[in-house]
């Protein structure tokens, strides 16, 4: 979120252009994966005999799609570093159970730690201090993202990978219903997705949708109405006399839960206040949504459907207070504990991971059950635009634009559990229209603020 427009606070959680499709002539095609990035190194290092094993876990289980994905980074880095040997795991635990685990000293040596779950980890002394051996690396990355990964002047972990949100959209219906170019503003998107609500059966009651909008109580439901608060000018919390206070009850929040209820019940399905994201994705491929709020993955949406519409990108909407748009990142950080041959071996791991050419393979994705490569997150680097997907994607180009707008979804540690005990719970019941915007975000104040008073 862009702080000159006074955008929500930037500190805390976590699969990323001009609004343009491919320039490939097979049309909503995927990817064709990027050649081999070749490391910096100008030959792979001779081993003295000795190999240290170390082992790494991600956020997605190792035979996943994803999984495999990161399997061929560290064949990679094994092949340019045969004096590491690395193990890849998946599932990697989250909050109270991977302190635990930490403190335990049976933890990986490398992990993929979303950056709202590191600051209150950190705050535990759950980490290795990255600062000497990564600071210089600060250059390479925007304030924004680099001030995720760090903790009272401490390196958290490395940026790796992350995502923006932008709005994805099918140029299909946009063309048939006359409209040339994606919204910019709010009333643009209401009016524009009002005109993409449509019958287009005859029986009266429409069946396409200008957008999708989760309503359901889950993540994807604050995640979304965090993005048009931000566009607001609303923030999550403030901070008075050195203490946080939840400070989402104000003017501009209301206004902006308004909106999105608005457009929820004018222009989503029906059954919106029982979809979260992975249903609105389904509906988007689907075409019974002409937009989506979604990171690089939703561009696979429409690759996936074999040319039965091309999606375009364009940035969020600009809202009372600007642009404001979700900024993820997953840090690569090395357990307290973790010393010697196995600390200079994961910080080896974690150089290469986040070097330009292990960024590049980033942006090769996932293979698809069709054989076929799909994004499904983005480097977070900033000078990643002169590269191959790039230059045959640039609408890619757009998500890297978000990084210049941040939000997050968790400023503080307490906000993993107000989320959790109140605030889904408050905008689910304001979208269903069950009580007011003000008496949703009173609520959320009031348990919000208690939450944090009686936080240790």
């Amino acid at each position: 979120m862009n702080k000159k427009l006074g955008l929500i606070s930037i500190a805390g959680l976590m699969g990323l252009m001009t609004a343009c499709s491919s320039p490939n002539t097979n049309n909503g095609a995927a990817a064709t994966p990027a050649a081999q990035p070749k490391s910096d190194a100008s030959a792979p290092a001779q081993s003295s005999g000795k190999v240290t094993n170390i082992s790494m876990q991600i956020a997605w289980a190792s035979d996943s799609g994803r999984g495999k994905a990161i399997q061929e980074m560290i064949n990679q880095f094994e092949k340019e570093n045969p004096d590491v040997k690395v193990q890849l795991l998946g599932g990697v635990q989250t909050g109270q159970k991977l302190l635990t685990q930490i403190l335990s000293g049976k933890s990986p040596e490398v992990l993929q730690v979303a950056y709202g779950d590191a600051k209150p980890l950190a705050a535990q002394g759950a980490f290795v201090d990255l600062t000497k051996d990564f600071g210089a690396e600060k250059a390479n990355y925007m304030p924004q993202i680099w001030s995720l990964a760090e903790d009272n002047g401490k390196l958290m972990g490395m940026p790796w990978l992350g995502h923006t949100i932008q709005i994805i959209y099918n140029k299909n219906l946009f063309a048939k219903a006359g409209i040339k170019e994606p919204p910019k503003t709010w009333d643009e998107l209401y009016a524009d997705a009002k005109k993409l609500t449509v019958d287009t059966n005859g029986d009266g009651k429409p069946d396409q949708f200008g957008i999708g909008l989760a309503g359901k109580q889950s993540g994807d439901l604050a995640w979304m109405y965090d993005l048009f608060a931000g566009q607001a000018g609303a923030k999550l919390v403030t901070q008075n006399n050195g203490k946080y206070e939840v400070a989402i009850n104000s003017p501009e929040g209301i206004k902006a839960l308004e909106f999105y209820t608005k457009l929820l019940k004018e222009t989503s399905p029906p059954d919106s206040l029982n979809k979260d994201g992975g249903a609105i994705q389904t509906d988007f491929g689907n075409q019974v949504v002409a937009m989506e709020m979604s990171g690089p993955w939703g561009v696979g949406t429409a690759w996936k459907t074999n040319g039965a519409f091309e999606a375009g990108v364009a940035e969020v909407p600009t809202g009372p207070a600007g642009k404001a748009t979700e900024v993820t990142t997953y840090l690569l950080s090395v357990p307290t504990g973790v010393t010697g041959d196995k600390l200079a071996a994961s910080e080896k791991l974690i150089k290469f991971l986040c070097s330009k050419p292990g960024q590049e393979m980033v942006m090769k994705g996932e293979k698809g059950d069709d054989g076929k490569y799909y994004p499904y997150r983005m480097p977070i680097r900033k000078d990643m635009g002169d590269t191959q997907f790039y230059k045959d994607h640039p609408e890619f180009n757009v998500f890297m634009k978000g990084i210049e707008y941040p939000m997050t979804l968790y400023p503080i540690p307490q906000w993993a559990q107000i989320s959790d005990e109140v605030y889904t719970s408050a905008l689910n019941q304001a979208v269903s229209g069950k009580i007011s915007a003000a008496d949703a975000l009173k609520m959320v104040q009031d348990k919000g603020n208690a939450i944090i008073k009686n936080s240790k």
